[in-house]
């Protein structure tokens, strides 16, 4: 059985060998936490023998660039993932016009459908067109639609009311 200081020579001999298979393993930036967290992990360990000490050295090493390259792949995978790209801003003006034109409308244009009231509460709500879309299970291009048309019949009342209004006085 290996003692402490033993085992840290070992160590501390083959740090170059472990070096070169943490660089061999494509992991160029971070051979010296691997080979760090190699160490570390084996002089954890209750009992060291002689005989296996090279190879639980290898192994170790050799688990840990497994879980870093997983952890890295799965890290990629979740950055192209589309759902979780942030959405495009676009202008903030754009949002505020369309959330003000929206509360106006709600208060202005007199009895609207229930869909139409639900959709114009969300985008006063500040709610994006793509989670309308989502919510309502509807493309992107058919929200559009639908807001256009609810704001062409509630401009159309509008200026008949207003028109009304101007001919009776």
């Amino acid at each position: 059985m290996l003692t402490a200081r033993q085992a840290w020579d070992r160590c501390v001999g083959r740090r170059d060998r472990l070096s070169g298979m943490v660089v061999r393993f494509g992991l160029d930036d971070q051979v010296d936490d691997v080979v760090h967290d190699a160490f570390v992990a084996v002089m954890t360990m209750p009992r060291l023998y002689p005989d296996g000490f090279d190879a639980l050295l290898e192994t170790v090493v050799w688990r840990r660039c497994l879980v870093i390259a997983a952890s890295e792949a799965a890290r990629q995978r979740l950055l192209g993932h589309a759902a979780l790209r942030p959405a495009p801003t676009g202008d903030h003006a754009e949002l505020v016009v369309e959330r003000v034109h929206a509360q106006w409308l709600l208060r202005h244009s007199g009895v609207l459908r229930e869909p139409d009231v639900w959709m114009l509460d969300m985008v006063s709500a500040g709610y994006r067109r793509q989670e309308i879309a989502d919510v309502s299970g509807r493309s992107i291009p058919e929200v559009d639609r639908a807001l256009r048309s609810v704001r062409r019949r509630a401009r159309e009342k509008y200026e008949v009311r207003t028109f009304q209004a101007i001919n009776i006085e």
